[in-house]
């Protein structure tokens, strides 16, 4: 342990001694620790950190599939729900949910929350207790006894000031009151940015056999203690088999309709794990070339102390001694560099989540924790020992009468050049595969942005606004007032056109199996797609720009009395009527209701991409709003001006209609469309930071490795001038020796990335892993940035003067 400390110390003086060299050294590894520890910070909260629930490996989310018609992790009906928590074996319980939004009211300005209706099973399954309070109770899943609310406790602290009494508060939601029965917990909130919770109370038309179609069921279930997931999957195939049995006209005789079991683990994060894994790997390229570029400064100044190490040697200091003096000096550098990494991943760790936004699932549990520091100090001990051994090694064979000889010139050797241009060779294959991913990367979000969504976004403010259904339960009572809040909206200052769609496109999914009139078809019958189902009003289309093709658009004459019409896209005109004219026929959703009335399509638009960019379009159904008038829907608005300067104005018009109805989450259209490739920007960008600094590392390693070259190749040089060499000869001389070492990386580099390629593969959109243009461009990139980084030590080494040189011999 005294060696120990007087190895430090000496340390410690040493980079006191040479501040340049360990200002660079002590940068470029809190460069690649910090990156390395943001990166982790993030991995840890959403893949490593335990979910926050009791027992977290045993639960499992149960969905259903009708393969056939391309409906794949679909929601549970209220009566599959019923089956599920009675038929299994393996399940010890199980709960449903489903997310609404809920205004609160009985104040200056309303607020829109969002709940979750949940049955009084889900807390209990999910292993979660109330802070204060209770949950619910099951005679609570019944209307009119469901008048009870359960808050998290963000909105207990931020809303209700974390009023100690809050128990037995009345709170007015959506016009009724609701009594404060318990506060959750804090951080617990499910699903995120969950505000409160009420019960689900079903109607009596849910409990019906023809409501088995209707799913909007959010299925969550705990495992008996033994189970396993697979245990789990096999015990439902039988549940399956039995509700088929029994609902044959539920499910049809062709759809193949089975759940799928997962664990609450691989359906939370499974759709993040895999970029967020390459991404752990891509920062950790940066952190090895940080090494090397460390591992080479030591190497040179292993070199110039070449005579000090002899001398010590010659005092007695054994090869075991001199090793561990120099990887002491190598892990306070690296000490150095992990606690100003640790401050740097701080800072890090914000702007990763700002690029990401909100499409991270559990970004609210990503912090600086305990784990990351421990990880942090860990790598910092790693990379110590990492670019330390080999100079360590290299400095501990001292060459005690050659060193004596050179006196203060100090020697390199052979085996030390060699291994300063492994390293920079190594250096070179590295950033080239970041390059790699980051240009296929660039390429497919390039690819991706150009697709046609087939919408104008530009100019388009959406906000959503929600009817409460206890005061809006009559279908022409909810027509009335949607229209008159359009005809409001359309004639506000500013406003060009004005619509209402029950989802926004890029955004979501509703699908509905579809009948043809004359074409009677099971709900499981595979010659017909699922039909994504929209609602809309009559302008809705115009706003976004959607070309209409044939026939016409919906107008306001379609109104509640009206025979229904449909406009439908030119995806679901080719698969439901091939060969046909589809103006003039009519449809209906068959899985709605099963009265549901029929619909003539009265006209075809060009398909919009409603699932997103990366998604090809699907059959689509736009129906009236005036016809089929909803309890929420979201606003579109298409304006000449700024669209966010048009929100209070809208806010006004939505209060002279109802004056406890709010307009929420308000967005610009664009920043939609931006949000559907949030996760996509996310890998994009950060491979793009990981590949520049590596290459500007990389170029750093190659001039300094190039620099000091030269400098000890200045006799040489000298000579072979004197001798009658030009200048040009002396440059193309050190250039070559630079390019050489940067080709064989690029070499490296380029089979690595080939082996990689597959690993890509599945994160990409519109390239191939090995397309041959990014992999040309990036070495030829890369090629050039070397070219230049051994272009200016060999100018150096080209203005040598020979006279100088002899004269010092």
């Amino acid at each position: 342990m005294d060696h120990l400390l007087q190895d430090a110390r000496y340390a410690l003086r040493l980079l006191r001694k040479t501040p340049g060299f360990a200002l660079a050294a002590v940068l470029a590894l809190a460069l690649g620790i910090g990156a390395n520890s943001a990166v982790f910070s993030v991995v840890n909260g959403v893949l490593l950190r335990p979910l926050p629930f009791a027992e977290p490996e045993r639960l499992v989310r149960i969905f259903g599939n009708f393969p056939s018609l391309g409906l794949n992790n679909i929601p549970t009906s209220v009566l599959e729900f019923r089956d599920y928590q009675e038929r299994p074996r393996t399940l010890e319980s199980v709960g449903a949910y489903a997310v609404a939004d809920i205004t609160l009211t009985g104040q200056d300005v309303p607020e829109r929350l969002r709940a979750t209706l949940a049955s009084a099973s889900l807390l209990p399954t999910l292993g979660v207790s109330p802070m204060m309070g209770r949950g619910f109770s099951p005679e609570e899943e019944t209307q009119g006894r469901d008048r009870v609310v359960v808050l998290t406790h963000r909105v207990w602290r931020g809303r209700f000031g974390a009023k100690p009494d809050i128990l037995g508060t009345t709170l007015s939601l959506d016009g009724q009151p609701y009594t404060v029965v318990g506060v959750l917990p804090a951080g617990f909130e499910y699903p995120q940015r969950t505000d409160l919770y009420v019960p689900f109370a079903p109607t009596p038309e849910l409990l019906e056999p023809p409501a088995r179609g209707q799913r909007f069921l959010d299925i969550v279930a705990r495992l008996k203690p033994g189970v396993t997931v697979e245990g789990a999957r096999k015990d439902m195939q039988r549940v399956v088999a039995d509700m088929l049995a029994a609902n044959p006209q539920g499910y049809g005789t062709k759809g193949g309709w089975h759940n799928t079991v997962l664990s609450m683990e691989e359906q939370t994060v499974g759709g993040v794990r895999s970029t967020l894994w390459l991404l752990l790997g891509a920062v950790g390229f940066v952190l090895l070339i940080a090494c090397t570029n460390v591992a080479n400064l030591l190497l040179a100044r292993a070199a110039a102390r070449s005579r000090e190490i002899s001398i010590r040697a010659a005092l007695g200091a054994g090869r075991r001694r001199l090793m561990t003096q120099f990887l002491t000096e190598s892990l306070v550098l690296a000490l150095s560099g992990g606690v100003l990494g640790l401050l740097l991943a701080m800072w890090g760790m914000d702007v990763l989540l700002a690029i990401i936004g909100d499409g991270l699932p559990r970004a609210a549990e990503v912090r600086l924790d305990g784990r990351v520091v421990v990880f942090t100090a860990a790598i910092s001990v790693l990379t110590g020992v990492l670019f330390g051994l080999v100079p360590a090694l290299q400095a501990s064979r001292a060459d005690l009468h050659g060193a004596m000889r050179e006196g203060e010139r100090g020697t390199t050797g052979h085996g030390s050049g060699r291994v300063r241009s492994v390293l920079v060779v190594s250096q070179v294959a590295l950033a080239l595969v970041l390059l790699v991913g980051a240009g296929l990367f660039l390429r497919s979000f390039v690819a991706l942005q150009a697709v046609d969504a087939g919408f104008e976004p530009q100019g388009v403010l959406t906000a959503r606004l929600s009817l409460p259904e206890e005061r809006y339960s009559e279908e022409p009572k909810r027509a009335a007032v949607l229209r008159e809040f359009l005809e409001r909206a359309r004639a506000a200052p500013g406003v060009e056109a004005a619509g209402l769609s029950t989802l926004l496109p890029l955004t979501g999914r509703s699908d509905w199996t579809t009948q043809v009139e004359g074409k009677p078809m099971s709900p499981g019958d595979p010659e017909r797609p699922a039909v994504e189902y929209r609602v809309v009003s009559a302008d809705y289309l115009q706003v976004l720009r959607v070309p209409l093709l044939r026939g016409r658009m919906l107008s306001d004459s379609d109104g509640f009395t009206a025979p229904h019409a449909v406009v439908i896209n030119e995806t679901m005109a080719r698969a439901f009527f091939p060969g046909e004219e589809a103006l003039g026929q009519r449809i209906r959703p068959q899985s709605r209701t099963p009265d549901a009335p029929w619909a003539t399509v009265v006209g075809i638009v060009k398909d919009v991409r409603e699932w997103g960019l990366d998604v090809p379009a699907r059959a689509t159904a736009y129906y009236s709003v005036l016809q089929r008038p909803v309890l929420g829907a979201y606003l579109v608005v298409r304006t000449r001006q700024a669209p966010e300067s048009l929100l209070a104005t809208l806010q006004a018009e939505l209060r002279a209609v109802d004056r406890d109805l709010p307009l929420y989450d308000v967005a610009p259209m664009e920043a939609v469309v931006d949000g559907s490739v949030a996760q996509r920007r996310f890998s994009m960008v950060l491979l793009m930071i990981f590949a520049g600094v590596a290459v500007v590392l990389a170029s750093l390693g190659i001039y300094g490795v190039i620099a000091y070259t030269v400098t000890q190749r200045t006799r040489e040089l000298g000579i072979r001038m004197a001798l009658g060499a030009r200048q040009g000869d002396v440059l193309g001389l050190v250039v070559k020796h630079g390019m050489r070492l940067t080709l064989l990386g690029v070499g490296v580099g380029l089979l690595l990335a080939l082996g990689l390629g597959r690993l890509l593969s599945a994160l990409l959109y519109g390239v191939q892993a090995h397309d041959p243009l990014t992999f040309v461009g990036v070495a030829a990139l890369l090629a050039g940035v070397a070219l230049l980084a051994s272009w200016l030590p060999a100018r150096r080494a080209a203005k040598v003067d020979p006279a100088l040189t002899l004269r010092a011999e």
